[in-house]
């Protein structure tokens, strides 16, 4: 009887062992999933950094060696050596893992005079792997491109905090009107966010800021931006502009910047790998 039960109890775990063995399986990912990135740079002498953050699986041991965004080539910022002990997971979840990967994007053949708009790229990998990746919205601006314009509403402090909220205060060097605030990207990314000004218009949505917004010279103008929800699944790196009017009816504008790192629970990253297959199906 007691050997029977063995038996028994071998063969129950020899089923649950299995059993677990193909639900970990149906989980792996065929490829990496990048996140969708919101950001917003420049160019300078030909080349642009770029971090890039992305899912794999655990035992995933490859490492990016290339990619390449339109025209321009991207390597990572330290090198070609790869060593399975230099691999860092940024976070790790029950069947996957957070990387990110730096790149130096490079242009060999001209200078970039319009913007440069990036939603995909193809990422080559060190095990011979080649992907094609959606990556959200990455714009490249021409070299210059924030120092243009009639600055009259100068950045005298800023500062965020791990909430999603970052805050700006300028000061109107002569008498102006705010007209607009905007976001630079083609996906209408701003309903994800409330805006604060001067505290008088609280947790406002873009759209239901009452603007113009009138300031005299020397007075202070203090915009904060948060997300509306808790939800940290975005690498965020880009400009809100702001575009008025001084007194005298010159055109202005001014950046408040905002910046965040990708912050993942375990249902976020089921719903991105969800989201980015039924995607993929799509296409």
């Amino acid at each position: 009887m007691k050997e029977r039960f063995f038996w028994i109890a071998l063969g129950l775990i020899a089923v649950s062992w299995t059993l677990n063995s193909l639900y970990s399986q149906s989980k792996q990912l065929t490829e990496p999933i990048f996140l969708d990135h919101y950001i917003e740079m420049t160019m300078g002498d030909h080349n642009y950094h770029l971090t890039l953050y992305y899912l794999t699986n655990k035992n995933d041991r490859s490492r990016i060696s290339h990619v390449r965004l339109g025209g321009l080539d991207g390597y990572p910022e330290n090198g070609f050596i790869y060593n399975d002990n230099s691999i860092y997971n940024m976070d790790t979840y029950r069947h996957h893992v957070l990387r990110s990967v730096s790149v130096r994007l490079q242009n060999y053949e001209t200078d970039i005079m319009t913007d440069l708009i990036l939603n995909d790229m193809v990422v080559y990998f060190s095990d011979g792997r080649q992907t094609n990746a959606s990556i959200g919205e990455v714009i490249i601006h021409p070299e210059g491109y924030f120092t243009q314009g009639n600055n009259v509403l100068h950045s005298r402090s800023s500062g965020s905090s791990n909430d999603s909220s970052s805050w700006y205060s300028f000061q109107a060097i002569e008498p102006l009107s705010i007209e607009k605030i905007l976001f630079p990207f083609n996906e209408p990314i701003e309903e994800r966010f409330n805006f604060t000004i001067n505290d008088s218009q609280k947790d406002k949505s873009l759209e239901s800021l009452k603007l113009p917004i009138h300031i005299d010279k020397d007075k202070y103008l203090t915009l904060r931006t948060n997300l509306k929800t808790n939800s940290f699944v975005n690498p965020y790196a880009f400009s809100i502009r702001i575009d008025g009017t001084t007194e005298q009816g010159k055109p202005f504008t001014s950046y408040a910047h905002y910046h965040m790192f990708p912050y993942l629970t375990q249902e976020d990253v089921n719903r991105v790998i969800d989201k980015k297959a039924r995607r993929d199906s799509v296409e």
